[in-house]
Formats: structure tokens, sequence, C-alpha cells
């Protein structure tokens, strides 16, 4: 008798302890990696940078609950697109052509312009026909990399050197080791700061593109779930903050 009370005691504590954790789970698990300006590491759980903000005040505002899951860029590509929990979300993944089926595309962000970065004292570029023979960095698994490998854009392999961090090519781009780094100027700058490179040095080129950053989620998420993050979204953009979080990060 007493080897049974203690089997049923047992049972009733695990699924006590079951609805607890479930309880207290997050709504939602956010894949990204440390951006600067864009996504930027606050702490594990704690988001700041344009993306990061608008994210975070957009679902506290619907009490959304979410997880971070901090990453290499190209990684969290991968682990949202598995989706094992059935609750991965991605920011910001930058909508093109080339990912555009391999994604639900849940709510746009906000938009980036991309420039040419060059040292002053060279010839500034202002289009990808400036950059054709010249070596130029970018960030590896980026949509800047997408657009540079592109044989549309006239440069060639031996044109691109792809890494797996920003600051290395911040830091190629003051040594000289390349001509240009090709990357979204909100982010560029911010890299460039926290490397403690003076913006004097660096020349911005004409705007290359505008790109349309969005949070993002697999085919088989819940479009429950889904639609419950857009909605959360689309709601805070009509708001004051959101008009100033893009003010503070991109001057407009």
């Amino acid at each position: 008798m007493s080897s049974k009370k203690n089997l049923f005691l047992k049972i009733s504590m695990s699924v006590s302890l079951f609805f607890t954790v479930a309880a207290y789970a997050e709504d939602i698990t956010i894949m990204t990696e440390n951006f600067p300006s864009e996504t930027d590491k606050v702490s594990e759980n704690k988001i700041g940078g344009i993306a990061g903000e608008i994210i975070t005040k957009a679902l506290e505002a619907k009490k959304i609950t979410f997880k971070m899951a901090w990453s290499p860029w190209k990684r969290a590509q991968q682990e949202t697109q598995s989706n094992s929990d059935k609750k991965s979300f991605i920011i910001p993944l930058t909508r093109n052509a080339e990912r555009e089926s391999s994604y639900n595309w849940v709510a746009k962000i906000y938009d980036a312009d991309t420039a040419f970065l060059t040292l002053k004292g060279t010839n500034k570029l202002d289009s990808l026909a400036d950059a054709k023979g010249k070596k130029i960095g970018v960030l590896l698994g980026s949509s800047y990399e997408g657009t540079i490998v592109d044989a549309k854009s006239g440069l060639t392999k031996s044109d691109i050197e792809a890494v797996a961090n920003d600051a290395t090519n911040a830091k190629k781009l003051e040594a000289g080791k390349i001509y240009g780094w090709y990357t979204g100027v909100i982010g560029g700058i911010a890299v460039l700061k926290a490397e403690k490179i003076s913006i004097s040095k660096i020349e911005i080129g004409k705007n290359i593109d505008r790109e349309e950053n969005y949070i993002a989620t697999a085919k088989d998420t819940p479009a429950e779930l889904a639609n419950k993050v857009k909605d959360a979204i689309e709601s805070f953009k009509k708001t004051p903050q959101y008009s100033a979080i893009i003010k503070k990060y991109a001057g407009k």
C-alpha cells in the first residue's frame, strides 16, 4: 500500500511539474546573432538595437513572451528552418527572391539601406560596377553576400572575402586589407564604433539597395501563433514609439 501511495505521489508531482513548466514556458523562441545597433545582446534574454527594441516592445504590448537563442547567423537560419520547437522565429531576416519560398514572412520590422564603406583617400564605391576588380569584404551567409555573389553584380569570387564576423570586416577595412565593405549602413557604423574605428576615416558610398527586414519563421509554425506575432508587430508599427525607434537608429 505504501509503495502504491509513493508511486501516486511521484506521478502527481511529475504532472504538477509538467503543468508548472508549461505555464511558464515562453510563447516563442527568437533566433539571431549579435548585430550592433540591429540586435544588440544586452543580456542572455534581453535584446536591444533597432530590431530588438521594436520586437521587445511589440511583443510586450500583446503579452507574448519569448526566449532568445543567440548563434552565428548561418546557424540561426538553419535552426529556424529545422524549427524543432515549432515556435522558432528569426530577426532581422532580409526578404529576397532566394529566400522567398523558404520562410513564412510574418511581418516587416523596418527598412535598411546598404552601401559600400571605404577608407577616405580612396575612390568611393557608389555602385556594384565601381566594385569590380576590388577586394570586397562581406558577412558570410548574409543577404549582403547574396547580392554581391549574384552573377548580375558583375563581381567575381576572387573579388569577395566573406567572413563570419563583421568586426573582422571593419578591422580589415581600416588596415587596408580590403578595398571596401558591403553592409547595412546602420549596422556598419555601429560595428566601427564598437571597434573604436573613427567614422571620420570612412567614406559611405551611395545607397545600393534598400532591404526589407522581417521577423520570419518556418512554414510549419502553427498559423495561429504566426498570426499572433504578426498582429503584435503591425499594431506596434502604428504607434509613436515605433516612429521614435526608427528615427533613433535610421535618422528618418
